[in-house]
């Protein structure tokens, strides 16, 4: 009888130390971040996501937590694909503990690139562009998916080949330049009026732009609407 009672005292004792012992799966942290970073994701892009979590320390010694009292967050403001690192915690009234992990992710999608390079002020043709899958998550400056986007816009500079194109390396193509004859449309509610004028700067369709009513001398400002044509709102 003696004997089973210490054995009995013992198993408490050695069921309560193994308790205590109990230490957080790093395999488990890990996949609660991956997982929640695809689901972020997801939410914004439709494209191939990879997230990978980088090495957590081995040596970590973090106390057990409930599955259900796990939380992974986005530590900053930033969009996720931005992000470099995801925080986890556990939320367990015994048991608080943060951790914030590395992340590398890899968001594929078919961007337009340059097909050959392109020196400064080119016009952008179908021949001078192709679809290529990047990785977009390091296109900090964007980009653009769709052709109709660039075509008929103008490298800003020299583009070197397999470049993604984007609003910081294009610009708009100047449709008016300064010094040209242009056509003043003035619209309101009742009236629509045109008459001649001269372009005091260059312009691409929707800059505002200095114009000089031919008649009156007046200058106006005007926004570019099409080729040697202006429109002001009276």
């Amino acid at each position: 009888m003696l004997r089973q009672t210490i054995l009995g005292i013992l198993l408490i004792f050695a069921s309560s130390f193994l308790q205590a012992e109990q230490k957080q799966s790093l395999d488990l942290i890990k996949q609660k971040i991956e997982s929640y970073v695809v689901n972020e994701l997801a939410n914004q892009h439709s494209d191939d996501i990879q997230v990978s979590a980088e090495k957590i320390d081995p040596r970590l010694n973090l106390k057990a937590c409930e599955d259900a009292e796990l939380e992974v967050f986005n530590p900053y403001k930033t969009p996720m694909i931005y992000t470099s690192t995801v925080g986890i915690r556990c939320k367990e009234q015994n048991t608080h503990w943060t951790l914030y992990v590395p992340i590398r992710i890899t968001l594929n999608k078919k961007v337009i690139v340059a097909k050959r390079a392109l020196p400064k002020d080119t016009p952008i043709t179908v021949a001078d562009i192709a679809k290529v899958k990047m990785d977009v998550s390091h296109l900090k400056q964007g980009y653009f998916i769709q052709e109709q986007d660039v075509i008929g816009r103008v490298s800003k500079h020299n583009i070197p080949e397999g470049t993604a194109l984007n609003a910081f390396n294009l610009q708009s193509a100047v449709v008016i330049h300064k010094g040209e004859q242009v056509s003043i449309q003035a619209i309101n509610e009742m009236i629509n009026v045109s008459m001649h004028g001269i372009a005091l700067n260059d312009g691409a369709l929707g800059d505002l732009i200095k114009v000089q009513n031919q008649s009156s001398k007046r200058v106006i400002e005007a926004q570019v609407s099409g080729t040697k044509l202006v429109r002001v709102t009276l």
